[in-house]
């Protein structure tokens, strides 16, 4: 492998500095509304990259429990109707927020043509598996009724997200592979989640860029109300027993991430099955560099490489990879 690109090191050697001075608690004493609350200071490091070329506008659905879910829609400028991609935020279903998935997603719809719609779900542990699921589950179905609302072509709607999004991502392609009403036509994830397990090479490496073990057992403690829970399919997307029929796969992933292992796993799987998956593997970078393409030259420029895929993977006809 590279080493770690250098622009990544400084901004994270920089963010860290600053957790020291604050005296960040260690992940034992680190509630979930501290770690919200240093991950705001954590984003101010995060310069966003200036778009032009897409609209937004603030909305929302009511999810089957009642709860009302913000919803930020991103519109391209040129006449629809358009492929929609939704999206779901990273954080370890912890922190993030519609906010933290800005840059992101203004950058995708301007770039690749597509109306994005980030969807804001619940985070634990208030509102603990499967709550995120449910959310994203239902705002897949709330875009699909109302896509011609947002100028939508309903046949090609694909879901996609980072990290703990990305997981979601993923679980929403699961449920709804075999529903006759509603079609995904791709699964976009980045850096993704994929398995309640920590013995992966990757795991075991010790990476600290951005992601550790430690961190991720710490997610999953919040997410899960038992421990159990991390053997279903909708949180462990890589244990699902059939996998043919899953729409076509592009997945991101990253070296130094203590989740590559996982996606290179779920990427065979669906070869194998005889899937269709795009990989693009990125050897200098770390987990969620998506969120440092303001920052560092080698981020954005693997969100273009990104993005033109995507931008041809969803204009395709037929759609394909």
């Amino acid at each position: 492998m590279k080493p770690v690109d250098p622009q990544v090191l400084d901004l994270l050697n920089s963010i860290g500095a600053r957790m020291k001075e604050l005296e960040h608690p260690s992940l034992d004493r680190l509630s979930p509304g501290e770690s919200r609350e240093y991950y705001q200071v954590a984003r101010e490091f995060f310069t966003a990259l200036p778009v032009v070329g897409a609209s937004v506008e603030e909305t929302s659905f009511v999810n089957r429990s009642g709860n009302e879910i913000p919803v930020r829609i991103y519109t391209p400028e040129h006449e629809g109707p358009h492929p929609a991609l939704v999206y779901f935020h990273g954080g370890g279903w912890v922190f993030g927020d519609i906010d933290s998935a800005d840059n992101v997603c203004r950058y995708l719809s301007s770039r690749a043509q597509v109306v994005v719609v980030s969807v804001g779900y619940r985070l634990a542990p208030e509102h603990p598996y499967p709550a995120a699921f449910h959310d994203a589950v239902d705002g897949v179905e709330w875009m699909t009724a109302e896509a011609s609302r947002w100028h939508v072509d309903p046949e090609r709607i694909a879901v996609g997200g980072e990290s703990s999004g990305g997981n979601l991502a993923a679980a929403v392609s699961l449920y709804f592979k075999d529903r006759a009403d509603i079609e995904i036509t791709c699964q976009f994830l980045i850096t993704p989640v994929l398995d309640y397990r920590f013995d992966t090479s990757s795991y075991q490496a010790g990476y600290a860029y951005n992601l550790t073990k430690e961190k991720m057992e710490w997610f999953f403690g919040h997410y899960l109300k038992e421990e159990e829970d991390g053997g279903e399919v909708f949180v462990s997307p890589l244990r699902a027993l059939d996998v043919t029929g899953l729409p076509p796969l592009l997945l991101v992933t990253a070296a130094y991430d203590p989740l590559r292992d996982e996606g290179f796993s779920y990427a065979e799987r669906l070869k194998e099955a005889g899937g269709v998956v795009r990989h693009l593997h990125y050897d200098d970078l770390v987990h969620s560099f998506v969120n440092m393409i303001g920052r560092v030259d080698r981020a954005r420029e693997a969100l273009e490489e990104m993005t033109e895929v995507l931008q041809t993977v969803l204009h395709m006809d037929p759609i394909r990879i």
